[in-house]
């Protein structure tokens, strides 16, 4: 088994209470596609490339001639006696159902395609694995692309970020870049990450092949996903996002934050960037938006990951896993000297492979190969690709509605096994104790730089 169908199994046995060998058996299980000709097929093509990060999908009778789900996009005939289970889209709405689905007519737009493929792959999961321990889905299951938000007009015109930042070059990032080639975007966009590729995030990281493993992890996303625009123009930063900011004249105007940290996040607001959309997962539970604009009078980045006591847990299950020291952990990456250390108690660890690497990164991927847990036994697992690919599409629309002005709202949590629900947008308030806001010595470095 590769890690990144590894950290499946141990996502989806967290998940059932069940070990990771029956999870493994869930997961391949088989799922035929079974699609019309023309731009259903297409459709059918893109639900296929994300399913199959998660579970075995087929699109030849012959590779699976007894699935456990056969999926029918649209008319399609299907060539099994399987369950099935049937998806089509239409012009302002798509369905997933367990029943033949009828009219859905006229072409949606692309970046409304790509969020259906995400429920379709949700209720594909949902159905393979059978189990109702996993979260619930509401079937049939219908997206109307009206719940998304997205600004009347604005997937029709160009949208011009000037110079931004995107803080992360993980899984979400890769979902962004992956909706935003549906966008007219234009401008230049550094990408900031100082870690490397490690195999088992190929599951979840759209862009990423098996020789990308060992690369930089931001060098290797502007290399993958440049061809995909042709206006917009993708540069890599090795690095974290304070060595990028300090040398410029002043921070950012926009950043996009992928990373995977509250610390980090924290740290990101403190640099002072105008405009800050951001996006992060719960486990395979939930996806977590928020955007902000300086100034503002309503929650800033830092307010919405204000500091919790689990940050100390966490900072303290890491040190004690890898042998190392609290303060440590604190810095954020493995240097030369403490990598000697952890191979202390790891000595199946090269110390040389993890020079640069994040703390938080190996624990997980030791967690992921059973190495490690939390001190109550629950491990650190990542989420499925499709719930990293509806962060990176919500991510997008929260881009298009922050530039057209929209601040009715600050705040989205997105079921990811189910359609979103626009009246769920909040509009957050500051935090009283927020380590940024609440801090008077920051209200003139706003006014100098953004007015």
């Amino acid at each position: 088994m590769t890690k990144a169908a590894q950290q499946n199994a141990l996502m989806l046995a967290s998940l059932l209470g069940v070990d990771e060998a029956k999870a493994s058996e869930r997961l391949a299980r088989a799922v035929l596609i079974t699609a019309p000709p023309g731009e259903k097929a297409e459709w059918a093509f893109e639900i296929g490339e994300l399913l199959g990060r998660t579970v075995n999908v087929r699109f030849a009778q012959a590779e699976a001639p007894h699935p456990e789900v056969e999926l029918v996009i649209a008319d399609a005939t299907p060539r099994t006696g399987a369950l099935h289970l049937y998806a089509d889209l239409g012009f302002t709405n798509a369905v997933a159902a367990l029943h033949p689905i009828a009219g859905l007519s006229g072409r949606p737009h692309p970046l409304h395609a790509a969020a259906a493929a995400c429920a379709v792959t949700a209720a594909v999961v949902h159905t393979v694995v059978g189990s109702e321990s996993l979260p619930q889905v509401r079937l049939p299951m219908r997206l109307d692309y009206s719940q998304l938000g997205i600004p009347p007009g604005s997937l029709d015109r160009p949208l011009d970020i000037g110079s931004g930042a995107m803080a992360g070059a993980g899984a979400i990032a890769h979902a962004f870049l992956r909706a935003a080639r549906h966008v007219d975007l234009r401008g230049e966009l550094t990408v900031i990450d100082p870690k490397t590729v490690q195999a088992g995030i190929l599951n979840r990281c759209l862009y990423l092949r098996e020789e990308d493993i060992g690369s930089d992890k931001a060098t290797a996303l502007v290399t993958r996903a440049q061809p995909d625009f042709s206006e917009l123009r993708l540069r890599a930063h090795v690095g974290d996002f304070k060595s990028y900011v300090r040398p410029l004249p002043r921070p950012p105007e926009t950043t996009f934050v992928t990373v995977d940290s509250r610390h980090v996040r924290r740290h990101i607001q403190g640099e002072v960037p105008r405009r800050i959309v951001d996006a992060s997962t719960t486990d395979a539970r939930g996806v977590v938006i928020h955007s902000n604009v300086l100034p503002t009078d309503n929650a800033c980045l830092a307010c919405i990951y204000r500091h919790v006591p689990e940050e100390h847990a966490r900072e303290r299950s890491i040190a004690e896993g890898l042998g190392v020291d609290l303060a440590d952990v604190r810095t954020g990456l493995i240097t030369a000297e403490i990598a000697q250390r952890i191979v202390r108690t790891h000595p199946a660890i090269v110390a040389e492979d993890i020079v640069g690497i994040a703390f938080d990164s190996l624990f997980r991927q030791l967690c992921s190969e059973q190495a490690l847990a939390l001190p109550e036994g629950r491990q650190v697992l990542a989420p499925f690709a499709f719930v990293s690919a509806w962060a990176g599409i919500l991510q997008v629309v929260e881009m298009l509605r922050s530039f057209a002005g929209m601040k009715e709202t600050n705040y989205w949590q997105v079921d990811p096994w189910n359609t979103p629900v626009a009246r769920a947008r909040t509009l957050r308030p500051r935090h009283p104790e927020c380590q940024f806001c609440s801090k008077p010595e920051y209200r003139p470095i706003i006014h100098s730089l953004w007015g």
